[in-house]
């Protein structure tokens, strides 16, 4: 559905739903006040092609998957542990970055707080590093940990679960 339709304009153009077609504007909106969540498709105003597909909310999968890489507030030294944190955007969505796993981190509701009222700032590296620029211009880069490492049991018999 265009933006423009979805806040009550005439003039945005039809709501179309996925395997049926164009529907009447004011149920389409009422449909998309009782979803969950949505994602947001960028197209070409001309051709119509779909250029992009967003969400700003990071779905059950990537939560998972940052989690087992996260384990923890992201800001080197911090131990508070991913359950207590906000999943965060390194680029805020509303300045265009994308809700993926290559844009988010964990950071505690204090670090969070600071990334946007303090002159730190943060951006990804690849392959889950994140770096933390102090307001100095001092670089720290935290990385996940490298390997799931499994302990061996001693041979005493079969695992215990």
């Amino acid at each position: 559905m265009p933006a423009f339709t979805l806040a009550g304009g005439e003039t945005g153009g039809p709501a179309l739903l996925a395997g049926h077609g164009p529907i009447d504007q004011a149920f389409a909106r009422r449909l998309a006040g009782l979803a969950p969540g949505w994602d947001r498709v960028f197209s070409d105003p001309y051709s119509g092609e779909v250029l992009a597909v967003d969400r700003y909310r990071p779905s059950a999968q990537i939560k998972r998957y940052l989690a087992a890489r996260d384990e923890r507030c992201r800001p080197p030294g911090c131990t508070r542990p991913v359950h207590r944190c906000d999943c965060d955007h390194t680029v805020a969505a509303v300045d265009g970055g994308p809700t993926c796993a290559e844009n988010l981190g964990h950071v505690c509701r204090r670090h969070h707080t600071g990334k946007h009222h303090t002159a730190w700032r943060v951006r990804q590296l690849g392959h889950g590093v994140i770096e933390w620029i102090g307001p100095t211009g001092r670089r720290y880069a935290d990385r996940p940990p490298a390997v799931v490492r499994f302990v061996p049991l001693a041979d005493d018999g079969p695992p215990p679960f």
